[in-house]
């Protein structure tokens, strides 16, 4: 997902005006694959206070040092993070770290979903590394980019990257030695926002590339995710363990594409998809799949199928037919190939799984008293940011963070504490409502079932070739 479709919106909803954000990048690349990244981040004093909010979008970015160390994650060993406080009530937070593997740093969800950064192949030899800063807003009937600069003035985001080679091709600023390449996302000014606007918009459709020779590199692309000891796993958490790649495996089992023939007689290839297969053997009873997150695939004619991707980012509900069947099936979409591609090379990736949950029984005494209450006097709901909004007639509507996936079952007891007949519920994101067959205006106690944990599986899949349709 790119920072456009991530970031703004945050912003536009926190309506971040004047000088709010600024985010500067700077990555190294060794030749062996190891390397180093420094990144500022200055945040200004109406966007701390924005955020501060209890119901402040889950995705604007880190603002204390613990919220970099949870989102670096094992991406980084961190070696330095500072943070300084500004005259204005704002904070700069600084950080530097080190990785030793590519694997480590570029196939973690931080490198792909934060600093919006993909190495790969990019055929006859040569490597890329891919920086998305694309926005589909406008498509989807969101504001432009020139009304985000109405809304998020202040915005600036950096990448640079040191490559141990020459660039050969790209469409982002290049040093005078050819080797460290930088992309810009400036919402600063007009100037900024011209050039942005032209990049975003024009036809690079704000994706950008930087090409060398990959015979600079001692390691092998596309890079594999990596499957560990369990020691080993619990300090990379980014990596599947032995142990949990026993029950799960996936694999790519087809490809589909629509393809059409003009009146001049050409065939053109479009909605291109693969299906991915999980399985899964006994003790596994995985409860939630998805998303599928691809990390390569090409075509025959080394076009790159993920630059130009619009991938579907959800999860599913594992069902009671598909536990009895041990396996599901998920699919992704992939970039339109090239005109003359005859197949799809060096596709891997993974699918995450919840594999299961740590659960808490509650039980509320008096639930009347704390209708539209911010705090439930419970420590686990409340940190679940749990709130009963209604109870009216038939119906309670609550909300909680997680929405469904932390909700594992909700009762309301009768004064025998027996459970009431409930008909049905409904709701959406964070918000449920729930029906039941009698009214319960006047009922005073709640059991409740929640989610406190997750167990997390990300199950790798290679393929290296698979013809198209």
């Amino acid at each position: 997902m790119s920072l456009w479709r991530t970031l703004l919106p945050a912003a536009a909803c926190l309506l971040l005006i004047s000088g709010c954000f600024e985010d500067e990048a700077v990555i190294t690349l060794n030749t062996d694959g190891s390397g180093t990244l420094s990144q500022r981040l200055t945040l200004s004093e109406r966007f701390l206070i924005a955020v501060s909010e209890d119901r402040a979008p889950d995705n604007v970015p880190s603002i204390t040092k613990d919220d970099i160390r949870e989102q670096v994650g094992s991406a980084l060993d961190i070696t330095d993070i500072r943070e300084t406080d500004l005259p204005d009530g704002g904070k700069v937070i600084e950080f530097e770290g080190t990785f030793d593997r590519p694997e480590q740093f570029f196939l973690s969800t931080f490198c792909r979903e934060t600093l919006n950064i993909r190495l790969a192949p990019a055929g006859d030899g040569k490597a890329a590394i891919h920086h998305s800063m694309d926005s589909d807003s406008a498509a989807s009937g969101g504001p432009s980019i020139t009304q985000l600069y109405g809304l998020a003035k202040g915005m600036y985001v950096r990448r640079t990257i040191h490559l141990p080679a020459a660039v050969e091709q790209t469409n982002g600023q290049l040093s005078d030695d050819q080797k460290t390449v930088q992309w810009e996302m400036d919402l600063r000014d007009q100037q900024g926002l011209a050039k942005t606007k032209a990049f975003v918009e024009g036809p690079d459709k704000g994706k950008g590339i930087a090409v060398f020779d990959a015979s600079a590199l001692t390691f092998s692309l596309p890079l594999q995710m990596e499957t560990p000891s369990k020691p080993a796993a619990q300090e990379h958490p980014d990596t599947i363990t032995t142990m949990e790649a026993e029950h799960f495996q996936a694999e790519v089992i087809w490809v589909s594409c629509t393809k059409k023939h003009t009146a001049d007689g050409q065939t053109e290839t479009s909605d291109l998809e693969i299906g991915i297969e999980l399985r899964w053997s006994d003790p596994a009873e995985p409860i939630r799949c998805g998303p599928v997150v691809l990390q390569n695939a090409m075509d025959d004619q080394l076009k790159d199928l993920l630059a130009d991707a619009n991938p579907r980012d959800f999860q599913v509900q594992i069902s009671g037919f598909d536990l009895q069947n041990g396996k599901k099936q998920l699919s992704q979409r992939l970039a339109t190939p090239s005109e003359n591609a005859r197949a799809l090379k060096t596709i891997s990736g993974y699918v995450q799984i919840v594999a299961g949950i740590q659960t808490e029984e509650i039980v509320l005494d008096d639930i009347q008293s704390i209708i539209g209450a911010e705090s439930t006097g419970n420590a686990v709901l409340d940190q679940l940011e749990f709130k009963i909004q209604s109870i009216a007639g038939r119906t309670m509507d609550i909300q909680i963070a997680g929405g469904r996936n932390t909700i594992v079952s909700i009762d309301l007891l009768d004064e025998n504490d027996l459970s009431i007949s409930r008909r049905g519920g409904s709701g959406w994101g964070d918000n449920y409502s729930y029906n039941f067959a009698e009214d319960i205006s006047g009922v005073q106690k709640c059991r409740l079932e929640v989610a406190t944990d997750e167990d997390v599986v990300k199950v790798p899949f290679t393929l290296e070739e698979i013809s198209l349709p």
